[in-house]
This record gives C-alpha cells, structure tokens and sequence, in this order.
C-alpha cells in the first residue's frame, strides 16, 4: 500500500536570476544497513550524502539535479526518509530528480512517494521545465520499466515534442544511465535514441550518473564522434555519496577523469553558453572547471536591421537531417548582418535592408549565401507585422537575390 506523500515538491517554485546556478549528482545516499553508514555521517571512503549535502546547503543554488540512485540499495520510502532526507532532503524544495535503478529495485515506489508531484507522471518520471533562458529536460533511463526508450517509445515520442515546443532554448538533459561511459559500466547503446534526438534538436549537455566516479567528455555526436561544433557534452557525475569505482576502458573524446573524490558539479547557465565547476567535498580535492557555448542561443539569433524596424532570422537544414537557427555574426551593422551555421568563423548568409523608397516607395532586402544547405530567411517588418519569407532548398548552391519590392515605405 502506497504511503501517502509527506512534502509535494515544489514543481512551480519561482525562477530566480538571468544565470540561474544548478548542482547535480548522482548516486548518493547509503541505506540506514550499510556498513559506512555510522548513523549518516559515514567514512572516508562510503556514504558521503551528509558532506556533499553540506555543498548543497552552503551553495545558493536555483536547482539540484538528483541523477538517479539516490537511495540505496532498494530505493525505499524508509530508507529514504531515514538517509536521504537529512542530508540532500535539507535543500527538498530545490530537488529535480530521476530515478536510477536502484529505485526500481522496489518498483519506483519509494521515490514516487518521497518526491510526489513535480516529477513526472507516476510510473514514467519523465518532465521538463525552464530556468533563466535554459530548458532543462528530466528522462527516466530505467527502460524496462516505463515502456521503452527507442523509437515509437512513449518516453521519446514525449522528448520529441518537447524539444519542439522549445526550439530556441539552450537545453541540459539528464538522465541516470550513461550513454558514454570509462567507468565499469561502460558505454551504453539502449540510449543512442535519446542522444540522437537531443542532437538533432540541438541540445547542449547531458549529465548522468550510475558510474561511481566523475568523467567529462568533449563535444560528440551520437556515434562518438567528436563534434565541436554541434556536439553533445556529457558529464558524468555518480560522485554523491555511496563509493568510488574505478574506471575500465577509455572512451573516445573523454577529457578528464577522477575517482577519487566526492562532491557536485556546479553549473552556471548563461544565455549563450554554461560555465562548470566540480565542487569537492570536505577533505577531497579534485577539482574541474570551464565553459562551453550553447548551440540556440537566443539573443544571437534574431538581428534588428534599419534602425530596429526589420527583424531577420535564419533556420537551416543539413544533409544528414540536423536543423537548427542561424546566429548573428558580431559585429552587425545598422542595415547588414551575417549569419554562421555550424562555425562562428565560417559565415553561410549575408543580408541587408535599404532604404529606397525615394526610388519605388520600398524597403529592399538583399541577401547571398555561401552554402549549399537548405535554409529560410524572414524577415519581418516590426511597423507593419508584413513578413518576407526566402527559401534556398536543399542542395542548390544559395543564389544572390535582390528584392527591390519587398516592403511598403511609410
């Protein structure tokens, strides 16, 4: 018999500053029988949850991710409220969890009860939500349980329409299961469909867990293959408590690797990029830092041209089916900008609005294209609503066009 939730999480708690700061870990909190327990304070080397917590308390964070296996070994109610609750329990309201699979191995009930509402439907565990300009997007990796993650799954046919609805938000996925992994768990292709759709959409990271240990990779599409440009970064972080694992065999684009210290990784989400910092635990001292970009940065999307009246914006296709918006090339002018697709240093459009209303009583717009993929280009007059639509397909090498009767002078 469920037991009824004792604290809903607070789903709909207000979003905080323009760089909302984030912790996340996973694999955290000992059950009350462990060995290392020592009435939760644990040792030097197991059932760590109460000095982690202790970064979460001290941080001052918008949110904490809880990658998956929060509770061992059986993911119970009592063992939740016994060792989760007073150590990462003391920031509940800033918790957005997943499930690892520890928590099934009681069927998901004790953390559906523990975390009640806010973390998805009970018995899927799949939602999303937004803090400053990013999208965070929250899956379930535990297959088996919630009906598939592949293809037709409701889990993915879910993930891609959310990922459409928000087309121009940075995006951070998570889940409890790696995709890539050196640890001993190693790389795992039950969730190719998962990477393949977030790269599709342009999603920026993904963390995770279940590897007990922290592992930061470089840009990679979804067959490993590094990708700087519109690659994924994945972090795995199962450093919140439990134990250290060593690591196996290494994997392509993994960047830097510890086993040896506990702690959280803190993420800063900026409009057009995140910086990152692994924070250890008292007494541990391994440290990570740095910053990345963000794919669909909104403010470099859109350009206002001809004293803010027009507004011109790009969405492109390749050849192996990615899509994603142009960005602005800095700096633009009053009447000209440039557009990048895939390389701030390799521009695929230019465009232009003149004034010739002197001549034809019009507004102009020129524009030409370095490339051969499919793009459209709009372009709105803000005065009017009027809008100007030009499609180069897939394929055909972008043609110069001068329209010298594309909007009505005043």
């Amino acid at each position: 018999m469920a037991v009824a939730v004792l604290v809903a999480l607070a789903a709909g708690a207000p979003l905080h500053a323009d760089d909302p700061v984030i912790a996340a870990a996973g694999d955290i909190a000992c059950s009350p029988l462990d060995g290392g327990f020592n009435s939760g304070a644990g040792t030097s080397t197991r059932c760590r949850q109460r000095a982690t917590s202790d970064l979460l308390v001290a941080g001052g964070f918008d949110a904490v991710l809880a990658l998956g296996d929060n509770q061992y070994w059986e993911g119970t109610l009592a063992d939740y409220l016994v060792s989760f609750a007073p150590s990462w329990g003391r920031v509940r309201p800033l918790l957005r969890p997943v499930p690892g699979n520890h928590e099934y191995y009681s069927g998901g009930d004790g953390y559906f009860d523990y975390f009640g509402a806010g973390v998805g439907a009970r018995g899927r565990g799949w939602y999303s939500y937004d803090l400053g300009t990013w999208h965070l997007v929250a899956l379930n990796s535990n297959c088996a349980a919630v009906g598939g993650c592949g293809p037709g799954s409701p889990q993915l046919q879910w993930l891609e329409a959310d990922l459409a609805a928000h087309p121009r938000a940075c995006t951070l996925a998570y889940w409890h299961h790696p995709r890539f992994s050196s640890g001993q768990h190693g790389d795992d292709s039950t969730f190719h469909a998962f990477w393949q759709t977030l790269y599709k959409f342009g999603a920026d990271v993904v963390l995770v867990g279940h590897d007990h240990n922290y592992e930061r990779f470089a840009p990679q599409d979804p067959d490993a293959k590094a990708d700087p440009d519109f690659g994924i970064r994945e972090l795995v972080v199962g450093t919140g408590g439990i134990e250290h694992r060593p690591f196996a065999t290494l994997r392509d684009n993994s960047e830097v690797r510890d086993d040896t210290s506990f702690g959280v990784l803190s993420l800063r989400l900026h409009p057009g990029g995140y910086d990152w910092e692994f924070l250890p635990a008292a007494g541990d001292g391994y440290s990570d830092s740095g910053t990345g970009t963000c794919h669909n940065a909104p403010e470099t999307t859109r350009v206002a041209l001809h004293l803010g009246r027009f507004e011109a914006e790009v969405t492109w296709s390749d050849f192996i089916g990615r899509t994603g918006p142009g960005w602005v090339a800095s700096p633009a002018t009053d009447d000209s900008a440039l557009f990048w697709f895939f390389s701030p240093d390799n521009w695929e459009l230019m465009v232009k609005v003149l004034d010739g209303c002197v001549l034809n009583n019009r507004f102009w717009v020129f524009h030409a294209g370095t490339t051969n993929v499919g793009y459209t280009l709009t372009v709105t007059d803000t005065v009017t609503g009027k809008v100007r639509r030009y499609e180069n397909p897939l394929g055909r090498i972008a043609p110069a066009v001068t329209d010298i009767d594309a909007f009505e002078c005043p």
